[in-house]
């Protein structure tokens, strides 16, 4: 309330500078026409006191102290200055009585109506008591010379006149005040609501954990949220104005009939980042509101499914791994109880005296295959079922040490091949199984030493990464697309003529069963790189008897 006083009586100020200033000219330009003013125009008076009332309110206003009573003195020392005017220049027919009713406006614009009246009374009263005191000889006439000769009924029509104008324009001024003041404050509330709700608007669009992102009729990207940037993985400025089918490389979210303008469409699509990284996209693609009204526009959310799509991937493994187990169960069933009577029974037939040394022989093999087919599917058992997770801890850095110089003197690796690990300094203590994180070292390794065939590097690292023990084993080969790389964890799915299948599938499981995680990283002609986490075992302290 301080401040908008404040600021009406500044304007108030500047408009009285301006009058003041205006009439200072006309006095000058009068004086200099005319040849019966007085050698020294008394109106210059009032205008150099005017001038020097203004500097004092300048510097009683930057007090800011008591603006009420500074509205009402500056008022009141305008109803005086027009009173002098009035006197000096004559106000019955020269009209100066004409300015009376200008305060009482500018009291109901800044300090309501009943200030307002009061100082159009104020006005009659001043007005009325100077004609008085002329006609009653207590002054002299100066410019009211005529008053005194005037009829009193013309004297005290002018009153009249005078005050019903001062009242008028003050109760007319003091409604438009009203009026205005009132359309001023709901203005500020409905802008201040708007401004809420844009705020509130752009928190919850900043703050919800989906990509949300605007479109015109033609496909046309006009608005990315922050999440959304985070996703995509580049920033808004960059999408804004491209096509929806281009940004996504992807047909399905070009500009479809008419028809299909109304409904909603949900699609899962794969997204390339510029940084090269593939991802799986879901997107809920709808018509704004207003487009219903034929503004046109669409609205999409998306999220990223790439966590979801692995996980789906997962339990899709684990099913197909169950089904292994299931079927090597049936398998146990119907092949290990006849290969145990085949092998029973020809050991009965070697213990006989009547077998002659080819049959002899004969039976041997028998002997040896039935044993060899029983382990093979003893094997394949051990690698079926589930394994009770280890309790021992283990250190991975001999472990791997001794398995690579195996491997590097093994038939797998040739002349052609160069096999390097990388182990930082340990202990690297996992609880592990030695021989299944041997056996999960041997198949990727072989893995990717069967991805070379012409011969290349294979790298192994070994880390630990806040509470993980990381393996790596990087490759030069082939490499793998997308789509094999989400199933290269299923059994019986091989990219080699003599593979069976079930080495990934075998590393898969036994990683799993020891609580970690497996990240594969790779891109046709780029090699593989595969990543194995296992959680990190705390070092044993020592005790003392």
């Amino acid at each position: 309330m301080d401040l908008t006083i404040e600021l009406r009586l500044k304007k108030l100020m500047l408009f009285r500078l301006v009058m003041v200033t205006t009439l200072l000219f006309i006095a000058a330009y009068v004086e200099a026409v005319s040849e019966t003013l007085l050698p020294v125009n008394p109106l210059y008076f009032l205008i150099g006191a005017t001038y020097l009332l203004t500097v004092f309110y300048a510097l009683a206003l930057r007090s800011g102290r008591g603006l009420v009573p500074q509205v009402y003195f500056q008022l009141l020392a305008d109803l005086l200055v027009i009173t002098g005017l009035v006197y000096v220049a004559g106000g019955v027919r020269a009209g100066f009585m004409l300015l009376y009713p200008i305060p009482a406006l500018a009291g109901s614009a800044i300090i309501g109506r009943r200030g307002s009246v009061v100082l159009a009374g104020v006005a009659t009263l001043l007005y009325a008591g100077t004609l008085w005191a002329v006609r009653a000889d207590l002054v002299p006439a100066q410019g009211l010379a005529d008053v005194p000769h005037l009829p009193a009924r013309v004297v005290l029509y002018s009153i009249f006149v005078t005050g019903v104008g001062c009242l008028t324009v003050a109760l007319i001024g003091s409604y438009l005040s009203e009026g205005l003041r009132h359309a001023g404050q709901k203005l500020e509330e409905a802008a201040g609501e708007v401004a809420d709700l844009r705020e509130l608007n752009q928190l919850i669009v900043s703050s919800i954990q989906s990509g949300l992102m605007t479109a015109d009729d033609f496909h046309r990207v006009l608005f990315v949220n922050r999440f959304g940037e985070a996703i995509l993985g580049q920033p808004a400025a960059a999408m804004r104005g491209r096509r929806l089918g281009e940004l996504f490389a992807s047909a399905l979210l070009e500009p479809r009939p008419e028809a299909s303008l109304h409904t909603l469409t949900r699609l899962e699509i794969p997204y390339l980042r510029p940084n090269g990284d593939a991802m799986d996209l879901g997107i809920s693609m709808t018509p704004l509101a207003s487009a219903l009204r034929g503004a046109g526009g669409h609205l999409l959310v998306f999220q990223d499914l790439t966590e979801v799509k692995r996980l789906e991937e997962e339990v899709r493994t684990k099913e197909k791994l169950a089904a292994v187990g299931e079927m090597a169960a049936h398998l146990a069933h119907e092949i290990r109880n006849p290969l145990g009577s085949i092998s029973g029974s020809a050991q009965v037939l070697m213990g006989g005296g009547d077998v002659s040394p080819e049959q002899a022989h004969l039976l041997g093999i028998m002997v040896r295959e039935s044993r060899r087919l029983s382990d093979a599917l003893n094997r394949f058992l051990f690698q079926a079922r589930t394994v009770p997770r280890p309790r021992s801890p283990v250190d991975l850095r001999p472990l791997l040490t001794e398995a690579v110089s195996l491997l590097k003197n093994g038939p797998e690796v040739g002349p052609q091949n160069v096999v390097e690990l990388d182990a930082e300094e340990g202990p690297h203590l996992c609880l592990a199984d030695p021989d299944q994180i041997t056996q999960v070292f041997w198949n990727l390794a072989r893995n990717g030493l069967e991805a070379m065939p012409g011969g290349g590097h294979l790298s192994l690292r070994l880390r630990r990464q806040r509470d993980e023990i990381v393996l790596t084993v990087k490759d030069q080969g082939r490499g793998m697309g997308r789509l094999e790389q989400q199933r290269m964890f299923e059994p019986f799915r091989s990219s080699t003529p003599m593979g069976t299948g079930l080495g990934l599938a075998i590393v898969y499981r036994i990683v799993r069963e020891h609580g970690g995680d497996i990240t594969v990283r790779s891109a046709p002609s780029q090699g593989t790189e595969v990543e194995v986490h296992l959680p990190m075992a705390s070092v044993p302290t020592p005790t003392h008897a």
